[in-house]
């Protein structure tokens, strides 16, 4: 069958047939293009076969750095995730701690807090029990007897510490009027403490010639009495020395509330000075304070605590500290062997003195009968300011030491002086000396 044996193959074939043999004539005109030697052909040839033969190798590296950069992409991600945890433990032992310490300071808290009460306890009933304990001494003796004698007093003395140094009552009067002064501009005001108590000042202006100028005196008064008796005096320093004068009742005197203590008369004194930092109309770089009798202990722990905010202090009549005082006043009983824990009211004032680096001025009256006028020497030379003076007045008493002649020349003269050596120049004249009036 010629027609059949001289059929033309399937399509399929043929194309399989015709794609082998163009692939096979591709694949040896190729050969040829590649090494007739041709400028052409040699300088795309080459680089093909050398591209071909890299290949392999490179992909070889590729895939070694990208194990690399796997690799140290899991080890820094094991790394952030060991960090991680190392922050989380320190804080864990952070907070463990904190815990422990607080836990720790409660329980110190409750127990410092019962054996107060159980000290207070115990001297309460020794108080009651003193009669009988020495009715009992008397009869049997008894070194036990004895000491239990000595605690029922000491009980009393500390219990009662309070009312052998705060006067708030005298006179009987001073808790229920208050004088105010009249004729001249004043404020009444009513401060807050950080503790919430409410106290009352007065504050008096000077309205002369450079008044928004004029120094503020923070007055800080005795044991007794409110500031409504301190008026006289406060009235004679405004005239004399030209000052704005605050004038200070603490807690349980005058209208001021709550009850007289150490603490508390120096968290006074803190929210006083601070209240004259609000005000706009003061001079805050000319604050100066005074203190007499109990008020130059406060004045000094203000100005011991506070040496950036005071321009100078004046302290007239005051004592070294209350354990000092009561060795002098009682002098009969051994009270200069006890310790201080025993004392309610310390008023460290020999110690505090050495932090107020101000100017200072020590106002003594020799004739004082309640503190040892040594004692305002002793604080003197105790002061390391380097401006600093001592004004002596023969015939001043306790409280009446500023009616004597000369006395307000002498605050006057300080108070010139300290506004003088504000200037470096100034500052390099003044040296310490003793000013006998």
């Amino acid at each position: 069958m010629p027609e059949r044996a001289g059929r033309l193959p399937a399509p399929g074939r043929k194309a399989r047939a015709g794609n082998v043999g163009a692939g096979g004539g591709i694949c040896r005109l190729h050969r040829a293009w590649a090494g007739s030697g041709g400028a052409e052909s040699g300088a795309a040839g080459a680089p093909g076969y050398t591209v071909a033969t890299a290949a392999a190798p490179r992909l070889e590296e590729d895939d070694e750095e990208r194990r690399k950069r796997r690799g140290g992409t899991l080890l820094r991600g094991a790394g952030f995730r060991v960090r991680g945890r190392l922050r989380s433990l320190r804080a864990g032992l952070r907070r463990l701690r904190r815990a422990t310490m607080e836990k720790s300071w409660m329980l110190w808290n409750f127990v410092e807090r019962w054996l107060i009460a159980l000290a207070s306890w115990s001297w309460a009933l020794c108080r009651i029990s003193l009669l009988p304990l020495i009715v009992t001494f008397h009869l049997y003796g008894g070194i036990i007897l004895l000491l239990l004698i000595f605690i029922s007093i000491a009980g009393i003395l500390y219990k009662f510490q309070d009312v052998l140094l705060y006067f708030p009552e005298q006179p009987s009067s001073s808790r229920l009027y208050v004088p105010m002064p009249t004729g001249i501009p004043h404020e009444n005001i009513f401060i807050r403490t950080k503790d919430g108590v409410r106290l009352n000042l007065i504050l008096i202006r000077y309205t002369g010639d450079n008044s928004p100028y004029s120094p503020t005196i923070i007055y800080f008064h005795g044991n007794a009495g409110n500031i409504g008796h301190r008026l006289p005096n406060a009235l004679l320093m405004l005239v004399n020395l030209k000052v704005n004068l605050l004038l200070v009742d603490y807690r349980g005197y005058g209208k001021s509330e709550g009850e007289a203590s150490e603490e508390g008369l120096y968290l006074d004194s803190e929210a006083v000075l601070d209240y004259v930092m609000t005000r706009p109309d003061l001079d805050k770089t000319k604050i100066f304070l005074f203190g007499r009798s109990l008020g130059g202990a406060v004045a000094i722990h203000l100005a011991s605590e506070n040496s950036h905010r005071i321009s100078a202090i004046m302290v007239e009549n005051t004592f070294l500290s209350i354990p000092h005082m009561a060795s002098t006043l009682f002098s009969f009983f051994p009270m200069r062997y006890l310790p201080l824990w025993c004392y309610k009211n310390k008023f460290l004032s020999y110690r505090k003195i050495s932090q107020c680096r101000m100017p200072s001025l020590f106002i003594s009256g020799l004739s004082d009968q309640l503190i040892p006028p040594v004692m305002m020497k002793q604080l003197y030379e105790l002061s390391p300011s380097r401006t600093k003076r001592l004004a002596i007045f023969p015939d001043g008493t306790h409280n009446d030491t500023w009616q004597c002649q000369g006395y307000f020349t002498a605050l006057e003269q300080f108070i010139k002086e300290v506004i003088k050596s504000h200037s470096p120049e100034e500052m390099a004249k003044t040296s310490s000396n003793v000013t006998i009036i």
